[in-house]
């Protein structure tokens, strides 16, 4: 109600049966269009792999399940001591 546009409050109201995971992260695609935090919302919710695939099918193409986790940079790989207890995330060799 506070964000609506003037004349536009009756279409904002929602009620709580509405509101989901999707919902939510529908209502969160919007507020924070661009920003990185998008990433983390639909890796930790498991979101991640089935929303790309349903609105960005372009996107989608070379998509992998392992893509829900991040490669870990070379040069932190080199930097530990202890390689065989860290290793590069899988998928990523």
């Amino acid at each position: 109600t506070r964000a609506a546009k003037p004349g536009k409050t009756a279409a904002m109201q929602i009620k709580a049966d509405q509101v989901t995971l999707d919902f939510i992260l529908d209502e969160r695609a919007r507020e924070l269009a661009g920003e990185q935090i998008r990433w983390f919302d639909l890796k930790r919710t498991g979101k991640l792999i089935e929303r790309i695939k349903a609105y960005a099918p372009d996107n989608a193409v070379n998509l992998q399940d392992y893509h829900t986790l991040r490669p870990i940079p070379q040069t932190q790989l080199d930097a530990v001591t202890n390689k065989t207890d860290f290793k590069q995330n899988p998928g990523y060799q």
